[in-house]
C-alpha cells in the first residue's frame, strides 16, 4: 500500500477495485465511484493547484471517507507535502528540466576535470540553472540551499 496516493496511482487503484476505466480530462479524471454501484463515472479526481492534496468528489454524494474506506486507504493518504511534489506536470516541463539537469551535470564534470569552457557553454549552464531555480521557486519547493 502506498503511503500517499498521487493522481495516477489513485486512479489505478480505483480502476482495479471497480473494474472500470478512467476518463481523462485536462485537470484530472472521472471514474466509477468505488463506494456505490451505479456503474456510471460519478467520481471526479484531480490534484489541487498547489500540488499538496488529491481532490476527490463523488457526484452521487459519497463522502471522501466512504470512498477511501471502499478502497482500503486512509484519508490522510490523499495529502502529500510539497517536498514530495518535485514532479514536473507537463511533457514540456519534464523534457526541459531533464535537459537542464543534463547541462548541469556535463558542466560540473568538465569543470571538475579542468576542461576549458566556451563562453556560450557557461551561458547555457547559467540559463539552465536559472530555469531550474525559477521552476523550484514557482512551485514553492524546498531545496538543499534553503
Amino acid at each position: 500500500m502506498s503511503e500517499h496516493y498521487r493522481g495516477t496511482e489513485f486512479i489505478e487503484l480505483v480502476a482495479q477495485v471497480t473494474g472500470s476505466s478512467p476518463i481523462s480530462h485536462a485537470k484530472g479524471w472521472t471514474i466509477q465511484c468505488p463506494a456505490h454501484s451505479d456503474g456510471s463515472p460519478s467520481l471526479s479526481v484531480r490534484e489541487n493547484d498547489a500540488g499538496t492534496k488529491l481532490l476527490v468528489h463523488c457526484y452521487a454524494g459519497c463522502s471522501t471517507k466512504e470512498i477511501c474506506s471502499a478502497l482500503g486507504i486512509r484519508i490522510s493518504q490523499l495529502f502529500f507535502s510539497k517536498s514530495e511534489n518535485f514532479i514536473p506536470k507537463t511533457k514540456y516541463e519534464r523534457e526541459r528540466l531533464e535537459i537542464d539537469r543534463t547541462v548541469g551535470i556535463l558542466f560540473r564534470a568538465r569543470r571538475k576535470n579542468n576542461q576549458p569552457l566556451e563562453i556560450s557553454e557557461r551561458q547555457d549552464f547559467e540559463a539552465a540553472e536559472e530555469r531550474i531555480r525559477d521552476y523550484v521557486a514557482s512551485k514553492n519547493y524546498k531545496t538543499n540551499k534553503n
